[in-house]
């Protein structure tokens, strides 16, 4: 067993990225993903991903994204925004993750975090927001292990309350 460990974007990883694909359609979330078709564009959407970091599409702020992969199978993904805009303050913060289904309530959703800290850090990013939702009690865990305080919760039009954490830099 390897130490799990976070990557860029590869398609290395096609397999598992798309076997991952098909749990989060199986509990109903990513709904207009297509399996096929992604099997089929991989390297593209790749690329699309990779390409987040330097040119977003207007109305999108630059993020990098990167799979946490533990012996060699995608866990999960987590993409730092750069900056914030009036709409990531309200929900969607500096840092978001997710683990697939199958590898959920192993300790991959608080390392992705710890480590994509790290990195944000590296780019400057000295007081971080994450954000969730109110009845995510997953997610909260997973943000308050890694030294999130809440500062309120808002509401902004999504079926649960948005919790909002800051996470600031040691001293």
């Amino acid at each position: 067993m390897t130490e799990p460990f976070l990557a860029l974007p590869s398609t290395q990883y096609k397999s598992s990225f798309i076997d991952a694909v098909h749990e989060f359609i199986k509990e109903d979330r990513w709904r207009g993903w297509k399996p096929s078709l992604l099997r089929s564009e991989f390297e593209s959407y790749v690329e699309n991903v990779l390409l987040m970091e330097t040119d977003p599409p207007a109305g999108f702020v630059p993020q990098t994204t990167y799979w946490m992969i533990a012996d060699d199978q995608y866990v999960g993904r987590t993409s730092i925004r750069h900056h914030l805009n009036a709409s990531l303050e309200t929900f969607g913060g500096h840092i978001g993750y997710e683990v697939r289904p199958s590898m959920r309530r192993m300790g991959y959703g608080t390392l992705m975090c710890r480590l994509v800290i790290v990195e944000a850090r590296k780019l400057g990013i000295d007081r971080i927001l994450i954000t969730c939702d109110d009845d995510n009690i997953g997610s909260q865990k997973i943000i308050e292990a890694n030294g999130g305080i809440l500062q309120d919760k808002v509401d902004n039009g999504r079926p649960a309350l948005t919790r909002r954490y800051w996470i600031e830099a040691p001293e």
